[in-house]
């Protein structure tokens, strides 16, 4: 009996599938106002294989998200279906809170959530888990405001990334008039992570535009950057996109830009998340991308 219960139990495990987990952190950092949520998914292999390292997502999340959205909207799920499949290659997704931050180092000194992500988050990850810790194994991605954040980032930290990519990305051009025209709910918020003197303010430092026009070697260096939208935005971010496109295509930044049915929500967003990240792990370099 204890013979047949061992043959058991070892067939149940040699059966059973190989585990993907979401683990809780709260970093710590001296560029924020206290310790930052983040939240790090390990993909199927993870355990199972102990001396391999993987590839890093980093997600950004949109205006009305934080750190969890991805597990509520089923897109973690999505993506473990995809990974075991082999559809797309396994790595961690790691997504920090940002609400309010616009992702960038603001007026408020104590908010410097650009540097968190750089100085903190990266070696923070870097060190916690087993990664690939290189330019050609990180990407950078998000939606809406996080969409953004991830060029932002992106563009400043050219060294980090091998690409990033924004879906339905916030990226007009920010100066005091384009903030003036926004609806009035989103106004209070680039208010707070710019500044709202129409003199004093972070908004042409934060710019993409302006970041790549002020430095003239920028475009070669940076990450691949990638543009999904829905042709019915609400916000007319299609339209943006359009517009980034040409100004990309001017200064020689290596970009891809794709509009699509959609509007700008989640039932879009969780439609083509699986397929978006899988253009975007085709950048990560060869030795990296392993299914």
């Amino acid at each position: 009996m204890a013979r047949a219960l061992a043959c058991a139990v070892l067939l149940f495990s040699a059966a059973a599938p190989a585990r993907a987990a979401r683990h809780a952190h709260a970093v710590p950092t001296r560029h924020m106002p206290g310790a930052v949520p983040v939240l790090v998914w390990t993909p199927p292999s993870y355990a199972a294989e102990p001396h391999r390292r993987y590839p890093v997502l980093y997600f950004l999340h949109d205006g009305q998200g934080d750190e969890a959205v991805l597990f509520r909207q089923g897109v973690i799920d999505a993506l473990d279906a995809a990974m075991r499949a082999g559809r797309i290659p396994e790595m961690l997704v790691v997504c920090p809170r940002g609400d309010g931050t616009w992702w960038v180092d603001g007026q408020d000194p104590a908010r410097r959530m650009a540097t968190f992500l750089s100085a903190d988050l990266v070696p923070f990850v870097d060190a916690t888990y087993r990664t690939r810790a290189s330019r050609g194994s990180r990407l950078a991605a998000g939606v809406s405001m996080g969409g953004y954040g991830a060029f932002r980032w992106a563009l400043a930290r050219p060294d980090l990334f091998t690409a990033a990519g924004g879906l339905s990305p916030a990226i007009a051009q920010l100066c005091v008039p384009t903030v003036a025209a926004l609806p009035f709910f989103i106004r209070p918020s680039l208010e707070a992570a710019f500044g709202a003197d129409p003199v004093d303010n972070a908004l042409r430092r934060n710019d993409l535009y302006q970041i790549l026009l002020d430095d003239s070697s920028l475009a070669s260096r940076a990450p691949f950057l990638v543009v999904r939208c829905g042709t019915e935005d609400k916000y007319r971010l299609s339209e943006i996109a359009g517009l980034f496109d040409r100004f990309a295509t001017a200064v020689g930044l290596a970009h891809e830009v794709r509009l699509e049915p959609g509007i700008h929500d989640w039932p879009y967003w969780r439609r083509v998340l699986p397929d978006f990240v899988k253009g975007l792990a085709a950048r990560l370099a060869p030795s990296e991308a392993r299914p």
